[in-house]
Order: C-alpha cells, then structure tokens, then sequence
C-alpha cells in the first residue's frame, strides 16, 4: 500500500502511495510514518519526498483524516510532489499549501530538486 524510506545523510523521507487509503488505514501509516521519522532523528527540516503518481487522488475522509495526522509532525524543509492525475494534482495544490512544496511529474525530478 506505500513505502517509506529515511535517508539519514540527506535528511530525507521518500514517501510512495501506491493506492488510495481507506480511512480506517490513515492511523496506521500516521503511526508507522512518525516512528520511522523519529527513528531515523529527523526534526524540524527534514525533506520529504511524496510519490502518489500511482494511486491518484484520495477520498475525502481519507484525506481529512491524513491532514489531521500529519499536522502533528515537524516542519519540512522542502517538500516535492510526484503527481500525474490532473485530479490529484488539484487535491495537493488545495491542501498541500506550503511554499516549501513542489509539483513534479517524475520521481528523478523531485529528487534533483530536493537534494540541492
């Protein structure tokens, strides 16, 4: 269902959806996204790299439930988006409104751009 990778050197998460989450997951990746971000002692800016290109959009209660999770964890530093579907790419300019944050249409370009 997602993937999550720390890379203690670049200070960096890589996030992969592979799917839509149903709400009753959202707890469970909230808990599992914030032991692995404490695990690998990220705080305050961190860089994360999201990749939803191959789940889209997310429903709506899904989706407030995430924004209610993740409003607990520290500040990033950067943040690079990896979103295909015009749907989806509208849903993250929406919620995702941090001027830290960017729009890719591919993973190697998301990844140029947050490690510089």
């Amino acid at each position: 269902m997602y993937q999550i990778i720390t890379d203690r050197d670049l200070h960096l998460m890589t996030v992969q959806w592979r799917r839509p989450f149903a709400h009753a997951e959202v707890a469970g990746y909230a808990q599992d996204f914030m032991r692995r971000f404490l695990s690998a002692g990220f705080g305050s800016g961190y860089r994360l790299l999201l990749d939803i290109a191959p789940c889209g959009a997310q429903p709506q209660d899904a989706l407030a439930e995430l924004l209610k999770h993740m409003a607990q964890i520290p500040k990033a530093s950067r943040i690079a988006v990896v979103v295909v579907i015009p749907v989806a790419r509208q849903q993250i300019r929406r919620v995702m409104t941090q001027p830290y944050m960017r729009i890719f249409d591919d993973v190697p370009g998301a990844r140029a751009w947050i490690v510089h």
